[in-house]
């Protein structure tokens, strides 16, 4: 259960990280910001943790996940 909350965790951060990196590159004000402006956004954040999930599923990325250790 612990190594489930840590996989969350992990996501989470890629998603925020790559959301806060996205608007600060964007040069917009957050509080003005419309849903045009997030969507975006929200997709590179999706795919930022897709690449992550995928690395971690992934068996030859021996970085983390599956693959680590071999």
């Amino acid at each position: 259960m612990e190594q489930v909350k840590q996989i969350v965790y992990t996501l989470l951060r890629v998603f925020i990280g790559a959301l806060l990196g996205f608007v600060i590159a964007s040069g917009l004000n957050v509080v003005d910001m419309s849903w045009v402006d997030w969507k975006p956004a929200i997709g590179a954040a999706i795919a930022a943790v897709l690449v992550a999930a995928f690395n971690f599923i992934n068996p030859k990325d021996g970085r983390y996940g599956i693959g680590a250790g071999k």
